[in-house]
């Protein structure tokens, strides 16, 4: 039981492809499979380019169709600001999987999390130097000199608390209970995987951290800060901040699916949502549609929600990911050169990925109501190697 809750929550929601780079994001994006048809559908922008919107369709219709994946929407943002969606299969049932379908986009919800934070510390209510000491309380294996700025950097040295398989043992056994950060903080965090800033280790721990202080520093609720300065600015109506947040009475939620109980058949995770949510927070409770996903990454990757200095320190590499053939991490972000920015995310009956890619002045986001990472990188690479050579 615990490890088939544990797999999602680990280090591959913050790796997009990287452990298949050699050296770009775009060596994974050469190997595309040889692909039949499936099921799909497609709703182009008007001023999407006709044969652009018909080569991006024909390549998430052969990504989707070799895996055993229920649903697939995708968005394409193009610098002319021409939006094209696409969906594949099903949400539950028969029911096709539509644009307007949220999703959770899991660790991708980091990159709300480190803007707000790099907001705040234009508006001086913190420091990205700031340490834990001087916001929040000290706990046991958590060292109360790391700043905020590793905890966003994942130099912490904390290990991924929601790597503990007694703490999804324990939400398995009672998902009723009242899971709160602070109870996972308090009752799960084990000892550091390495001293602060001496390496690179993905950890929900830090963001997690990272979510009181900001409620410490505002005296608001994290979905408060988020709603208020960038989802209602920004006309974002289909992302909600799960657990905290109630999705709105016209809201469709794509079901999710994924082995719960460990039999080897995918469950439906409806009934355990909130949950999932209440333990993941800031570090992966964010549900959006494909389009609203797009739309966010480019305004603020395009610097309309930072400071050019502030958005600077966010996309600058901080680290090397290990294994990752030089993909760097930045504040939230991975970081491929010059090529592209993105990040993915992995929870409990949902994968997401985004890629922008600066040379184009495009977004590609991927989102499926599963859990195969082959099905979420080949959609990725064949969508974004039509955004590249729209000729092939």
């Amino acid at each position: 039981m615990a490890s088939q809750w544990r797999g999602p929550t680990g280090s591959r929601s913050s790796l997009p492809m990287s452990c298949r780079m050699a050296r770009s994001a775009f060596h994974l994006l050469l190997v595309l499979l040889v692909m039949i048809g499936h099921c799909w559908g497609s709703l182009e922008a008007a001023q999407v380019n006709p044969a652009l919107a018909s080569s991006l369709r024909v390549s998430l219709d052969g990504a989707f169709a070799p895996f055993d994946v229920k649903g697939c929407p995708a968005a394409v943002l193009l610098s002319d600001g021409a939006m094209w969606l696409g969906v594949a299969g099903v949400s539950h049932g028969a029911a096709p999987v539509t644009p307007d379908m949220l999703f959770g986009v899991g660790s991708v919800t980091k990159n709300y999390v480190a803007p707000l934070v790099l907001q705040l510390a234009e508006e001086g209510v913190l420091t990205l130097d700031d340490t834990l000491s001087q916001w929040l309380p000290e706990r046991p294996f958590i060292d109360p000199g790391v700043g905020i700025r590793q905890l966003l950097n994942q130099r912490s040295g904390l290990c991924n608390v929601t790597d503990s398989e007694k703490l999804w043992d324990d939400v398995l056994e009672d998902p009723a209970a009242n899971w709160t950060p602070q109870r996972v903080l308090d009752e799960y965090v084990e000892e550091p995987c390495m001293e602060p800033v001496t390496g690179w280790h993905y950890s929900n721990t830090g963001f997690l951290l990272v979510g009181m202080i900001i409620e410490q520093a505002t005296g608001t609720t994290v979905a408060e800060e988020l709603r208020r300065r960038f989802f209602e600015p920004l006309g974002l109506n289909r992302t909600f901040f799960c657990g905290t947040e109630r999705f709105f009475e016209e809201t469709v939620l794509c079901h999710g699916w994924f082995d719960l109980d460990g039999d080897g058949i995918p469950d439906d995770v409806a009934s355990h949502r909130e949950t999932i949510c209440d333990v993941l927070w800031t570090s992966a409770a964010i549900y959006a549609t494909a389009e609203d996903l797009a739309r966010w990454v480019d305004v603020l990757l395009r610097g309309g929600i930072l400071s050019a200095e502030a958005l600077e320190q966010m996309i600058t590499p901080y680290s090397i990911v290990p294994g990752s053939g030089g993909v760097g991490y930045g504040l939230g972000v991975n970081l491929y050169g010059t090529e592209g920015i993105g990040h993915s995310g992995r929870t409990f009956g949902y994968l997401s990925l985004f890629l922008h890619l600066p040379q184009q002045g495009a977004t590609v986001v991927v989102l499926i109501n599963g859990d195969d990472a082959r099905c979420l990188d080949t959609a990725a690479s064949a969508l974004t190697m039509a955004v590249i050579d729209p000729a092939k």
